[in-house]
């Protein structure tokens, strides 16, 4: 890809989910990808902010949006529930109801320029999975993941609202379509889209305790070594609530091993539950890479 892209984290990735962000980093710099993170970027507000107000869960977004536009056409947004808002945070100004123009309005006045609706919101699983960009993946593999079961975890927010879903809202098969490529056996179960609980973890822990115990027993019922998955909730979630140790995998890391990334080992250390079982099926493990 020519043009340079923004690079959003949010707050997980810098905290609580940095193997996510240096796994999609390093990810993005094997391909080739040109990007930047943005600068002096806010928390989107994704967690709480409409708690507090639909206001200000728009206008975080919105400050956000307005700064990408100084980077790149493109903003990639690897955390699920940071993407949902910001993808849905432009269809709502594309609306242009009144509501929408006088926060806009407020939001260009406090930061001195206009909002120029020239940037589109990515998540780097959509812009993975795009011709191109596999070809790139298929033309630098390194390590197959040689017939590991996988059960690809897409939870609530790639898939919801509309707006913000770049695949089958029912059936997703983007992430199913790159682990394949990736030589991994992908089972079939019928909760890739079901909630972990993630959003009333804090309130209602027994409650997401419970779906991600489901969720987990199904998955192993479906046959599968490890769950993989897009958003940093659900990925502390998954491991951080359920007893039957299934790894959860973030996809970029499997995408890092793949493609000989050796930084890879650093990634899996950060796990709740012990990825070795999984990772010394794979063929030529961890070794080499760049």
């Amino acid at each position: 890809m020519g043009e340079r892209l923004g690079y959003y984290p949010g707050c997980s990735l810098h905290t609580s989910a940095r193997e996510y962000d240096l796994s999609c980093r390093a990810v993005l710099r094997a391909l080739g990808v040109d990007y930047a993170e943005i600068p002096d970027w806010n928390c989107c507000g994704a967690s709480s902010a409409h708690g507090a107000g639909h206001a200000l869960s728009r206008a975080l977004p919105l400050r956000n949006l307005m700064i990408a536009e100084d980077v790149g056409e493109d903003l990639i947004v690897p955390c699920a529930a940071c993407y949902s808002i910001l993808r849905s945070t432009t269809g709502y100004l594309q609306k242009k109801s009144a509501e929408a123009r006088k926060l806009q309005a407020k939001v260009e006045q406090v930061l001195g320029k206009p909002y120029r609706e020239k940037v589109r919101v990515t998540h780097p699983l959509d812009l993975l999975t795009r011709p191109e960009m596999l070809n790139k993946i298929k033309g630098q593999l390194r390590t197959s993941l040689n017939g590991i079961k996988l059960a690809p975890y897409y939870g609530c927010f790639l898939v919801r609202p509309e707006i913000a879903a770049f695949d089958n809202q029912e059936q997703p098969q983007k992430m199913d379509i790159l682990l394949r490529e990736l030589g991994a056996e992908v089972v079939r179960w019928s909760y890739k889209t079901e909630c972990c609980g993630g959003g009333v973890g804090i309130t209602e822990g027994s409650v997401a305790s419970s779906l991600v115990e489901k969720l987990v027993r199904e998955a192993r019922k479906a046959g599968a070594e490890a769950v993989v998955t897009a958003c940093p909730l659900c990925q502390a979630n998954m491991e951080g609530r359920q007893t039957q140790g299934l790894p959860a995998f973030y996809f970029t890391e499997l995408v890092g091993l793949s493609l000989g990334i050796s930084a890879s080992k650093r990634w899996f250390k950060s796990h709740l539950v012990d990825t070795t079982s999984v990772l010394t099926k794979v063929q030529g493990g961890i070794s080499g890479g760049r």
